[in-house]
């Protein structure tokens, strides 16, 4: 058995693909490829595959990270020729490596995004007075927001902590502005970009519109081998 990780963009054609749509997409990838995929074993088997992220429908990234188990060897370079002949047009798997035993989980390795949002904001915001504002919030000792627990229960949760960075800059549309946001993990967990600018609205003032416009982008998603 081989263990291969991968990474992988998703581009605009197939922004709002979901995490399960993605998940079976690139199960046929890998046969029309001829990839030779292990199976779990028992009574209901299922590829060895995995990524480092469920993503979020409409998000865009030029760095995403799948995990697969292979039965036999293959060369890296021949695995992205033939699964990029195999994927459609919005995902191209740009690097790829081979694995040793005990190597930590994709998941667990996870330590940073950085994120670009172009965002509608309300009318005549002045992007001086919003980029003190950005300040300000992030000078703020604890973000509280109601977040959904394993139960299901809404509890309070400080994002603080996994908040890196904010900075926003103009936009050619003067009702848009582009945010760069560095988000950081902590224990695998971390907080959604949207999630931390309707924080901001609710706690500094209402500025950011989130509605389906908003364009999600993740420029850099690091491991902490990166860091």
């Amino acid at each position: 058995m081989v263990k291969i990780h991968y990474q992988f963009k998703r581009s605009t054609p197939l922004r709002f693909l979901s995490h399960l749509d993605q998940q079976r997409l690139f199960q046929r990838a890998f046969r029309r490829a001829n990839i030779p995929v292990a199976y779990s074993q028992g009574f209901n088997p299922h590829p060895r595959m995995s990524f480092a992220l469920a993503m979020s429908v409409g998000l865009t990234s030029d760095a995403e990270y799948g995990e697969v188990i292979v039965s036999t060897d293959i060369d890296v370079d021949t695995f992205i020729h033939r699964m990029n002949q195999a994927l459609p047009k919005g995902l191209e798997i740009i690097a790829a490596k081979i694995c040793g035993e005990g190597v930590e989980s994709l998941s667990a390795s996870l330590y940073q995004s950085d994120y670009r949002i172009r965002i509608k904001v309300m009318p005549e915001t002045d992007l001086n007075e919003l980029a003190a504002s950005v300040r300000m919030y992030l000078e703020l000792p604890q973000i509280l927001i109601q977040k959904r627990n394993k139960k299901g229960k809404y509890v309070q949760k400080n994002i603080r902590p996994f908040i890196e960075s904010i900075s926003v800059c103009v936009d050619a549309e003067i009702d848009h502005v582009n945010v760069k946001m560095t988000l950081i993990y902590i224990e695998q967990q971390c907080v959604k970009p949207e999630q931390v600018l309707a924080s901001f609205n609710d706690q500094i003032r209402a500025v950011f519109v989130i509605d389906p416009t908003i364009e999600l982008h993740r420029e850099k998603l690091l491991l902490k081998v990166d860091a």
